[in-house]
């Protein structure tokens, strides 16, 4: 019987930080087609297209990265895994070692959050009743208009000609107080 599922890389062995290359075909067309990487210290995957190919770089590895297809036919499922050998590269290597500036890290990791923080927002919002929704756009308004109102119109204080103004304080000496 012929494969459903073909998976190729174009090495067998690479070193840390590294990018291989990855392809892969489906020839039944599945309900869902997942690939999965396995390194020992992380598990993550990805949904695929039909057929296709990527570079991802290798990362730490406790000495094998195990690459995984995953194919959901019918009711059935189906994969075709591949392993890659991966040299560690000493912990004292700096960090910058496959060319991503510090920057560019920071960058991305900023993008993620505020797009995790975004659709928490939009989760809340939606989970809202229309009452609630109204409200909050009301007090939403609110606080607009007393914020531009507070920017806008500055109090003038006038004094007329000849004038003086004069605040006065009244000190009040509190004597010994004796509570029974």
């Amino acid at each position: 019987m012929k494969d459903k599922l073909i998976l190729i890389t174009d090495k067998r062995s690479a070193s840390e930080g590294e990018y291989i290359e990855i392809k892969w075909m489906c020839e039944a067309c599945p309900d869902s087609l997942y690939l999965a990487f396995d390194s020992g210290y992380e598990k993550y995957s990805m949904a695929v297209a039909d057929y296709g190919t990527t570079r991802i770089p290798m990362k730490r590895s406790n000495g094998k990265t195990i690459i995984t297809l995953n194919a959901l036919i019918g009711n059935k499922k189906v994969s075709k895994s591949v392993s890659v050998r991966i040299k560690n590269i000493k912990s004292s290597r700096p960090a910058n070692r496959s060319g991503i500036s510090k920057f560019k890290l920071w960058k991305e990791k900023l993008q993620a959050g505020w797009y995790v923080y975004r659709a928490q927002v939009k989760y809340w919002w939606l989970s809202r009743k229309k009452w609630q929704k109204a409200l909050w756009i009301a007090l939403l308004a609110l606080w607009l208009g007393m914020l531009i109102s507070s920017l806008t119109s500055k109090p003038k204080v006038s004094v007329p000609n000849g004038e003086t103004q004069t605040a006065s304080i009244t000190l009040l000496k509190v004597n010994e107080i004796n509570f029974a």
